[in-house]
């Protein structure tokens, strides 16, 4: 059956134009059928990934309705942030964040060895200036950070 000719020539019109004329028509003709079907694979390959993506969307909603909850009872996440300090002429890293005006902190580790476990999966890390680097680790260290901070939250509550 095929696809409906976008050109209705009659065999006798085909064949009376020139030589190169019929080549260059059957090879549009070829091209358009190409990116037609890579067009409808793209489309099937597409639909997991936007599937992937209304996921993650319906996930931030949830966050952002749980953030909203939890702030109307009265939690609040504190404010996180890495420090660098020397100890011996040696940089170390530590995360700090503030409960009730008194300060916390995790010790992370030293700077090389910090640095090197960021450097995995950030690219470019080793171009980034001091203070970018820093965000980079506690982008890397925020979900502990706030594991520690609840588990205190959570200890502080059975007692």
């Amino acid at each position: 059956m095929g696809r409906p000719k976008s050109m209705n020539y009659s065999p006798e019109e085909f064949y009376s134009l020139s030589t190169e004329e019929r080549r260059m028509r059957g090879r549009l003709s070829t091209l358009k059928k190409m990116i037609h079907r890579r067009e409808d694979k793209m489309e099937e390959l597409m639909k997991p990934i936007l599937k992937i993506k209304n996921e993650i969307k319906e996930m931030n909603e949830e966050m952002n309705q749980l953030k909203n909850s939890i702030k109307d009872l009265g939690f609040d996440f504190p404010t996180f942030r890495v420090e660098d300090f020397y100890l011996k002429g040696n940089p170390y890293y530590r995360g700090v964040w503030y409960v009730n005006g008194k300060k916390q902190q995790k010790y992370l580790g030293s700077e090389n060895k910090i640095n090197s476990l960021v450097k995995k999966t950030t690219k470019g890390f080793d171009t980034l200036t001091s203070n970018q680097k820093r965000e980079k680790v506690l982008e890397f260290f925020l979900p502990d950070f706030q594991l520690d901070f609840w588990k205190k939250e959570y200890e502080d509550f059975k007692s």
